[in-house]
């Protein structure tokens, strides 16, 4: 049984680490705008870097995980009141909160890793401008279409299912004690992974450190999770994602 002290504290550091996050990727994203001498924001703007000469791998992959944690985060809260709900109403060994939102992150780190590899890639094939985004509209066309048809994928579909059904996933792979709460954790996030990876790509065209961009993904990747509203999101999306493509390509 969980005391109600530890799943309040639980919930306080969770939701301490998802703000933490968001701010640090509002001062990343902003760090820009600002001028001078302040320690800060050199630090900052160092971990941003990605200089088509000097591109900081290290810096990129903190960007990518910072991204990552703000963004993926708030997806699974429906599914973390389930478990909470599950561990409260007990179970045969003690699971731990924190080790399946461990298993979770690391899918995200793994992709974190892609992602800042990606990044440097594309940036010393001269792809991206200083913000993160292609510079050719041909490419950024061509994520746009991929990430549109894998909307409409067996494959997505039944990643789906999964995140939108969080008590019929416990049900199905339920395990206990610790090493169980991380592997539980860990095929979740390998299940949102199927569901999000083309939509977090996505940030090659949008720039990997848009805020706006950011935010509008985090939005709709909630929306396509939740079980009665998200069928109606991820056909619509796809509809808008090919037709962005082809006037990219078009226009």
């Amino acid at each position: 049984m969980v005391s109600i002290r530890e799943i309040f504290s639980n919930w306080l550091v969770f939701y301490f680490l998802l703000i933490l996050s968001w701010l640090i990727v509002l001062v990343m994203g902003l760090a820009e705008n600002f001028s001078g001498d302040i320690a800060l924001m050199k630090i900052v703007m160092e971990i941003c870097t990605s200089s088509v000469f000097s591109v900081n791998i290290f810096g990129l992959f903190l960007m990518w995980l910072l991204m990552s944690v703000a963004m993926m985060a708030p997806t699974i809260i429906p599914t973390l009141v389930t478990y909470q709900d599950l561990l409260i109403a007990g179970a045969k060994k003690k699971n731990s909160f924190w080790a399946f939102v461990l298993g979770f992150m690391s899918v995200w780190v793994f992709f974190s890793l892609i992602g800042s590899i990606c990044q440097k890639l594309f940036t010393q094939s001269y792809f991206l401008d200083d913000s993160g985004a292609f510079l050719n509209t041909k490419l950024s066309a061509g994520f746009l279409l991929v990430a549109g048809l894998y909307q409409l994928s067996p494959l997505k579909e039944a990643c789906l299912t999964k995140c939108r059904s969080p008590f019929t996933f416990f049900l199905q792979n339920w395990k206990d004690g610790i090493s169980g709460s991380y592997s539980m954790g860990l095929n979740l996030g390998i299940f949102c992974l199927g569901c999000c990876w083309a939509l977090m790509f996505l940030a090659f065209v949008g720039g990997t450190m848009n805020l706006l961009f950011m935010v509008l993904m985090t939005f709709l990747m909630i929306l396509e999770k939740l079980p009665d509203f998200g069928k109606f999101i991820t056909k619509p999306l796809s509809l808008i994602l090919i037709a962005s493509a082809t006037m990219l390509v078009w226009f």
